[in-house]
């Protein structure tokens, strides 16, 4: 009998002590994941300022690239009429000189 009245006691006095430290691990495990939640919900959201900084990045790049492109073309129309100012003048100093 003295096996059976120590599990008698033993017993419980171990429920009354495992159930409460389950639960605390239990508690911990939750805000764990809820931690782990919270910060993967935060980089989809830098994920999604990054792409978002990306496009416009891209979009303001596109804008200056075809300034660049309508300058330089603006110069080559200004650079070929004065191109042909200038050839016009040449062939009237040699029809001059003839």
């Amino acid at each position: 009998m003295g096996f059976f009245e120590f599990l008698v006691a033993f017993v419980p006095s171990v429920l009354i002590f495992t159930i409460p430290l389950y639960a605390i691990g239990r508690s911990f495990k939750q805000k764990d994941k809820r931690l782990e939640l919270k910060k993967a919900e935060e980089l989809k959201e830098l994920e999604r300022l990054k792409q978002e900084n990306y496009i416009l990045e891209n979009r303001q790049m596109q804008h200056e690239l075809d300034k660049l492109k309508a300058e330089r073309a603006q110069e080559r129309l200004d650079d070929g009429k004065a191109d042909r100012w200038l050839i016009a003048e040449t062939k009237d100093r040699e029809t001059q000189r003839h």
